[in-house]
């Protein structure tokens, strides 16, 4: 049983070592880089969907309002004549308006809520597939020119270590001494 294992293990390595050469890293990151512009586009597309109903929430909610308006002028008229009936009517028209004005107002928070969340994450994403871009070209202005990087494949070309701020700390000091000279 073990011989078949580690003979099934070898051949499972050969044939993923296999792949990793067939495949083109260039080109798998330039798919991930489309399906991440495709992801940010849905977004930007969903957050534009939110601003148009945020719109319409406003436009109705400025409709309620110049209907509770003219429902009041006439409420006023009613009491004024003293008929109670067409109050009692206007009344409910009144109150009716009232809780779909309040519907109105607690529809166009959670919608602010969500514009706010939509924002946040596209600015986010935005980051990211910037900063993707850019390690993007320089992986690949580096593997055209030939030119072999410092980084390992698993290193995160944005880290920047402490030698590395030491360093720049020491090149702008020597520079200012020089230049107080």
């Amino acid at each position: 049983m073990t011989i078949i294992t580690r003979v099934t293990r070898l051949l499972k390595a050969d044939l993923h070592g296999l792949l990793d050469c067939v495949e083109e890293p260039e080109l798998l990151l330039k798919q991930a880089i489309r399906d991440m512009e495709a992801e940010h586009l849905m977004l930007r597309q969903q957050r534009d969907d939110l601003l148009q109903e945020r719109e319409q929430i406003q436009q109705r909610q400025q409709k309620q309002q110049q209907e509770l308006v003219k429902l009041e002028e006439g409420l006023g008229l009613c009491l004024e004549q003293e008929n109670d009936d067409l109050a009692r009517t206007l009344l409910r028209k009144q109150l009716l308006a009232q809780r779909d004005a309040e519907r109105c107002a607690d529809l166009l928070d959670v919608c602010q809520r969500r514009l706010i969340e939509s924002g946040e994450q596209l600015e986010q994403q935005r980051c990211d597939l910037d900063q993707i871009r850019q390690r993007a070209s320089a992986l690949v202005t580096a593997n055209s020119a030939g030119a072999t990087s410092r980084y390992s494949g698993n290193d995160d070309l944005a880290v920047i270590t402490e030698a590395d701020i030491e360093l720049a700390l020491l090149q702008a000091k020597s520079s200012a001494k020089r230049g107080e000279l």
